[in-house]
Parts: structure tokens; C-alpha cells; sequence
């Protein structure tokens, strides 16, 4: 049956099946703090929001899943945010088995990656990083949190791992039930949780050009694309929030913590975690987080959106054309058409589908714009934020937000081309001008 199935059905089939084993083990009656307390649409709802590494919740995530329901959770993002093929691969190179070519390019299209050729080397570094960041990351934060061994071993050491886990996969998942609120002059742990996030959202290909290869003076167009586009989303971002919020959410605050906590707004986009309730965000701050939800994170990386990349070739394209160049030149180097047509191709198709599901949601749900809006593109670009209706959503309203975790984790432009069909066409037509504008 999968011989004829074509490496994007695959992929989509296999997260699918993971997503039901995960929403199965949910549904135990030991997942829940009270057995048998948690009803379909909640189990499915956190499975997929752990498996896409999404961190929207319609359940308190401290205080209803038991010990083995929040190591689900745990697993499912360690997945989510490996990639399921990258994790089955691995398995398949400790026990010794043959890498077939299919694989190899399930690994690719479901990292993102240029091609299938190296994937084995790829594999191993995404392995290696993520086990190695994430290790860094829970001692560190085990050293900065108070009092977290008197939970016990067991309980203390699943508190730091968890969050690292969510921290670096940019799932947003907590186990404080209030993210990360009640550690906001925690300058120290915040700034763990920043660069995690940050590091996980760059890409693997760009973090193994700094961290395995060091080709930090001779870095590929790519990454120095990544870089300067996140660089310079991070800086405005982190700019306006201490701009619009100095007289309000950061009035009582020292000069340190306002600095801290305006970069970690800019950071957690790709995220989810916060230190300040979105509510109690200004409405203009709360617009500018739409967009940059919407940009998201790097090509290869765990996170969601249209991706930074996609962003600076759409702007440096318009830039060519408006003057009158043909070709969009970049670190003097071209870029090829085809990746022009793609990010093109990926945000319209990308707006398309939120204006829908928002449009959508607003009927059948009732609620009001912007709300809608926030939760239909934290979803999409699986980052978790919220506004607070995701448990007032009915059964439908969740089932559409299950559906664009599910696109957003597996890619819009993986959807693209498995819903794309090869056209056979022999017969050329004659070209003809349109107006335009």
C-alpha cells in the first residue's frame, strides 16, 4: 500500500498515525490526574498540539495530566520536534539496518532539506545538537530554578527536561499553569529560555554550519539569509514592546528586566512561552505579534510560519522589480527563480488559508476579530500563543485548529506539492499581456 503512495502521503500518514497512538495513551484513564476525566476532543487536542510542537491547550497542562500523561506530552514533542522520520532513521542506524533511498528522502522533505544526499551525516547532527542543547539547557535551568529538587528526583528532573524539551522544539508546553509568569525576575532562567528558543528556531542547517562545521566567515547564502532576517525581526520586534509597554507593563520594572523581557517578547513568537499574560499586552504590540507569528521560524527548524527566508526573498524580490531589475541579487549571489516562485507561492497560499479558517471561526464560533486571528496564526505557525478562547472553542473550532497544527507542522509547502499533481502537457499556448495594478 505505501509503494504507491508518493513520500508526502507518507510523511502525512505516518504524523498521522503517531497522532492517534499519542491521543490513545492520552485517553488512559492513568494519563489524567483523576482517571478517566478527560474526554476525546481534549486528548487529541494536546496530542497534536505536543506532536506539532504547537502548545496550544484546552486543558491545564500541571494539573490534569498525571505523571505518565505529561511524559506522553514529553515524548510527543521530543518527536514532533526531531521529525518523525530523523527519530526512525536514528533507530534504524543504532540497530544496524539499511537506510533505503525512500527514507532518505522522507528525512529530507520532512527537514526541509535541500536534498537527500548526506542525510545520514544530517541525521546525526540533528541528534547530537538537539541531545546536546537540550542537556545544557535542563542543567541550566535545574541550577536557576529554586527549590526544584524538593519536588523529589523523579518529578524535579521531568520539570527541568520537560521544559527544556518545549523550550528548544518551541512548543510552549509548561508545567507551572502559568507559563513562565511566575520566574519573570528570574533574569538568569529567562535568558536560558531565550536562547533555546532562538537556537531551536535558526534551523538546523544553519546551526550546523556554527556549531559542527564553524564555517562562521564562509556560512552558506542560506544561513546568512536566516540570520540577518531573524536578526532584524528580533530587534524590531524587541523594540516596539519596550516602546509601546514602557509606560505600561514595563513601568515598574528595572532597566535590566525591561531590556530582558522586551527581546523575550520578540523571541517567544516562535514559541509560546511568555512572561507577561497576552492580554495585558498592548493592542498594537498584540497586531505586530500576528505578523511575526505569521513569518515564524527558519526553514529546517522546528518551528512554523512561512519562515524567515520566505520573507526576505519576497522583500528582496519586490525591491528588484520595483527597480526594474530582473534578477534578485543577494550577498552577490543570485537567487534562483524558482525559490522566488516558491515563497511566493507558500505566503499566498498561507494567507488564503488563514483569512478562511478566521473568516470561518468568526462565524460559527461568535467571537471577534482579532482574537480569531491571533489563535488561527498561532496555530498555523505552531507557535502557541494565545488570547484565551481556545477552551471556549466548540468541538468544531478545535477540530479546525487541530487541522492547521497538522499543516503547520508538516509545512505549507509540503502540502503544496503533495496535493500537487506533475503536469504532462505537450501542447504550448501563446502568451499574452495582462494588466497588472
Amino acid at each position: 500500500m505505501f509503494k504507491k503512495l508518493k513520500p508526502g502521503q507518507i510523511l502525512v500518514a505516518s504524523y498521522a498515525t503517531v497522532n492517534l497512538i499519542g491521543t490513545l495513551l492520552l485517553l488512559l484513564p492513568w494519563a489524567s490526574a483523576e482517571p478517566g476525566s478527560t474526554g476525546i476532543m481534549e486528548a487529541w487536542f494536546t496530542a497534536t498540539s505536543a506532536l506539532t510542537v504547537t502548545g496550544l491547550t484546552v486543558v491545564t497542562t500541571s494539573t490534569h495530566w498525571s505523571l505518565f500523561g505529561k511524559t506522553v506530552i514529553l515524548v510527543l514533542m521530543q518527536i514532533g520536534g526531531l521529525g518523525l522520520m530523523v527519530l526512525t532513521t536514528a533507530v534504524f542506524v543504532l540497530l544496524g539496518l539499511k537506510i533505503q533511498l525512500g527514507q532518505r528522502v522522507l528525512v529530507a522533505q520532512d527537514r526541509n532539506h535541500f536534498s537527500f544526499a548526506g542525510i545520514l551525516k544530517l541525521v546525526r547532527s540533528i541528534v547530537l545538537l538537539t541531545l546536546m542543547i537540550e542537556g545544557i539547557g535542563a542543567l541550566l535551568m535545574a541550577l536557576l530554578m529554586p527549590n526544584i529538587l524538593e519536588q523529589g528526583l523523579l518529578e524535579g528532573g521531568l520539570f527541568v527536561v520537560f521544559h527544556a524539551v518545549s523550550a528548544f522544539n518551541g512548543a510552549g508546553f509548561d508545567l507551572t499553569g502559568e507559563s513562565l509568569n511566575p520566574y519573570r525576575e528570574n533574569l538568569g532562567l529567562i535568558m536560558v529560555f531565550m536562547v533555546m528558543i532562538l537556537i531551536g528556531s535558526l534551523g538546523y542547517v544553519v546551526l550546523q554550519e556554527l556549531i559542527i562545521q564553524r564555517r562562521w566567515r564562509r556560512m552558506s547564502l542560506h544561513s546568512r539569509l536566516v540570520l540577518w532576517v531573524t536578526g532584524l525581526i528580533t530587534l524590531f520586534g524587541s523594540a516596539f514592546y519596550y516602546l509601546s509597554e514602557y509606560h505600561h507593563s514595563l513601568a515598574t520594572l528595572p532597566m535590566g528586566q525591561k531590556l530582558v523581557e522586551s527581546l523575550f517578547q520578540a523571541v517567544t513568537r516562535t514559541a509560546g512561552f511568555t512572561t507577561v499574560p497576552v492580554l495585558g499586552w498592548s493592542e498594537p504590540f498584540i497586531f505586530l505579534m500576528i505578523m511575526m507569528m505569521f513569518v515564524g521560524a527558519s526553514p529546517g527548524s522546528v518551528g512554523g510560519g512561512i519562515k524567515t527566508t520566505t520573507l526576505g526573498t519576497i522583500v528582496l524580490a519586490v525591491v528588484a522589480i520595483a527597480q526594474g531589475k530582473k534578477n534578485v541579487i543577494i550577498f552577490e549571489r543570485e537567487l534562483a527563480s524558482e525559490s522566488v516562485s516558491k515563497a511566493f507561492t507558500v505566503t499566498v497560499i498561507a494567507l488564503l488559508l488563514a483569512t478562511t479558517c478566521t473568516l470561518l471561526l468568526m462565524v460559527v464560533e461568535g467571537l471577534p476579530l482579532i482574537p480569531v486571528l491571533f489563535e488561527v496564526i498561532s496555530a498555523m505557525a505552531t507557535v502557541g500563543l494565545s488570547m484565551g478562547i481556545t477552551g471556549e472553542l466548540s468541538a468544531f473550532g478545535q477540530a479546525v485548529i487541530i487541522v492547521l497544527m497538522f499543516v503547520g507542522r508538516i509545512g505549507v509547502l509540503s502540502l503544496v506539492l503533495l496535493l500537487a499533481a506533475k503536469e504532462y502537457r505537450r501542447i504550448q499556448y501563446m502568451k499574452e499581456e495582462i494588466l497588472i495594478g
